[in-house]
């Protein structure tokens, strides 16, 4: 149900307001498509119960109480996003679902932001297995010239790597093992 518009900049922000709705609800999945014909029906409802004003100042009006829908979608998109991720164990799913949950501003964006910091730990050892072939000696566990000890990429003399080629296996270990304890962690906490 369109409400009939006389005013072109009315259809035009009616517009707008539904291709947002739109372009947000097809991000969530299938099972949110009757969403959108509800919000539809609402902004409709909320400019036909309006009677005072221009159609522009009517249908801003019916918007603002609304509110817009990155502000009510988002933490939706963000939790079918993490659920799809975590049963798929897909990283592209998980990281677009984090960066939603972090953009809501829920009280869950904390937690996202410690998973976050837990994924990119596994891609700095990602990384490590990967430099470590063509810079071994600054890659891997490093005892440095005060005795000090790191484990991952440093620069010119540091110090001695204590590994060798070991350090391979063993960040593979780390990645396999972070990336599952991770994304079941993810999965348990979006249930």
């Amino acid at each position: 149900m369109i409400p009939e518009f006389s005013d072109p900049a009315a259809q035009g922000l009616w517009n707008d307001y539904v291709a947002q709705v739109d372009r947000m609800v097809a991000l969530i999945g299938p099972e949110a498509a009757e969403l959108s014909e509800d919000l539809r029906a609402h902004l409709a409802d909320s400019f036909a119960s309006d009677t005072s004003g221009s159609e522009v100042d009517r249908i801003q009006r019916a918007i603002e109480r609304l509110g817009q829908p990155s502000e009510f979608l988002r933490p939706m998109l963000a939790d079918e996003l993490l659920e799809r991720g975590a049963r798929t164990y897909d990283p592209a799913l998980i990281s677009r679902g984090l960066y939603h949950t972090i953009r809501s501003g829920s009280r869950r964006a904390f937690s996202a932001i410690a998973f976050a910091a837990g994924y990119i730990l596994l891609a700095n050892f990602a990384a490590m297995t990967l430099f470590k072939p063509f810079f071994s000696d600054h890659v891997g566990l490093i005892r440095g010239p005060n005795g000090s000890l790191t484990f991952g990429i440093v620069g010119d003399g540091a110090g001695e790597e204590l590994l060798g080629l070991w350090s391979i296996p063993l960040t593979l270990a780390l990645c396999a093992l972070l990336y599952v304890l991770l994304t079941r962690a993810l999965r348990r906490y979006g249930t």
